[in-house]
């Protein structure tokens, strides 16, 4: 406990202005406090609990998954001051964990060729409190990335990358692993700014406390952003199989995805928007647990923009149907809701981006457990600058459940925030 006040004593003095750089040497450094907070509250009978002739009425029950103020120190060592290569150190600490991060990002020019490097190795440890499984670990992850071009505007793309992790305790949701893939295709870029590409990729996981967690992954993906008159347009396209090493085919599928955005701007700042957001998941035929099925969502915003804001307003609507299955319940349902998104950005001082939805979620079956329900979700990131070189950072997300079976309710809360000065 002593050590984590001192953290958190030390980055409040540099924060205060004690501590100073030298950015003409190439060398940066950030420094601050942090808060984070993860909640669940949903709501019990008591009839359920202590039987038929209870007198307590309904009671909540609530989880606190994470409640942690944490002290935060970032260096970054720029020694070509150009940004081609870069090492960063990032430590964390709460009352009960600390987190140190190693951050390496390099690229370098062959020829007409580009070569791409970066990893981290992030180490995570409880030093005080109740140790519980999959408290300490070691994550690492490298990539590497080279493109040649073809021609002026495509470029032929190679890229291969790996990842581990080794926890101090094993258990069936936290087991040493490590991955390990790559990926192959082409970029273009076109002369109104537009660009695309098409990539074929390859994974495999191998766990070997687990051999039931390995898998091999391998499909291809393919983006487009582009603007045209009076709009843009940006799209993304996925389709994958992945393969466990499981009998029966358990937990092997097929999966397509497809999400899009297509933006038209009217006279006067006006605009519209359509989205679309698809995932088709189909299983091995012989798997004995998962149904196929597909999620569809559909927004449809009408908004103003200018330079420094930007709102849009608009329905939204999203089904979820499986495949039938005669011994389990249909997790079919049919959404729709209310949408207003708000951006608002003032130079590199301040960003913000929040949504809200309101809507009503229809399932198929009900029972006691699972019943219909009215939804209320607000998701917000914001940053802006204090003054020189003092952040407030922020990420909260939020979502309601009102059930028509009232013991079903359900609300959770998420915040991630920073204050932090660096130069």
């Amino acid at each position: 406990m002593r050590l984590f006040w001192r953290v958190v004593l030390t980055t409040t003095f540099m924060i205060a202005g004690g501590y100073h750089t030298n950015e003409a040497a190439g060398f940066q450094y950030n420094a601050g406090i942090g808060y984070d907070f993860l909640s669940q509250e949903y709501f019990l009978d008591s009839a359920a609990q202590s039987g038929v002739d209870s007198v307590l009425t309904d009671w909540s029950l609530r989880t606190d998954y994470l409640d942690d103020v944490k002290g935060i120190l970032s260096f970054t060592v720029l020694p070509l001051n150009d940004r081609r290569l870069a090492f960063t150190t990032r430590y964390e600490q709460t009352s009960d964990f600390f987190r140190l991060k190693f951050i390496g990002d390099a690229r370098a020019n062959l020829g007409d060729s580009r070569l791409d490097l970066n990893g981290e190795l992030d180490w995570r440890h409880r030093h005080d409190g109740e140790a519980s499984f999959g408290d300490s670990y070691v994550y690492g992850y490298s990539r590497a990335k080279l493109a040649v071009p073809l021609n002026e505007s495509v470029k032929s793309i190679f890229e291969v990358r790996g990842e581990f992790v080794q926890f101090d305790s094993v258990t069936t949701t936290s087991y040493n692993y490590y991955r390990v893939g790559g990926k192959i295709g082409l970029e273009k870029f076109f002369e109104n700014f537009s660009f695309g590409d098409i990539k074929a990729k390859f994974q495999t996981r191998q766990a070997p406390d687990s051999s039931a967690m390995n898998y091999v992954n391998f499909g291809a993906e393919g983006t487009y952003f582009g603007f045209y008159t009076g709009g843009d347009i940006d799209l993304y396209a996925n389709v994958e199989r992945k393969d466990y090493n499981l009998l029966d085919g358990r937990n092997d599928f097929w999966r397509f995805e497809l999400e899009g955005r297509n933006k038209v701007r009217l006279k006067e700042r006006y605009f519209t928007s359509q989205e679309i957001d698809f995932e088709y998941m189909v299983y091995d035929p012989n798997d004995p647990v998962n149904l196929d099925y597909y999620i569809l969502e559909l927004t449809l915003l009408a908004g103003f923009e200018s330079p420094a804001f930007t709102i849009g307003v608009g329905p939204e609507v999203e089904a979820l149907h499986e495949a039938k299955d005669d011994f389990m319940v249909s997790g079919d349902y049919f959404e729709v809701g209310g949408k207003v998104d708000v951006d608002v950005v003032s130079g590199s001082r301040l960003f913000v981006s929040a949504e809200s939805v309101l809507g009503y979620r229809d399932l198929k079956d009900n029972d006691d457990l699972i019943t219909d329900y009215t939804y209320e979700r607000v998701n917000l990131i914001g940053n802006t600058e204090i003054f020189k070189g003092l952040r407030f950072n922020v990420l909260f997300s939020a979502e309601w459940e009102w059930h028509t079976i009232a013991t079903n309710d359900n609300k959770i809360f998420l915040v991630s925030s920073s204050l932090t000065y660096g130069m």
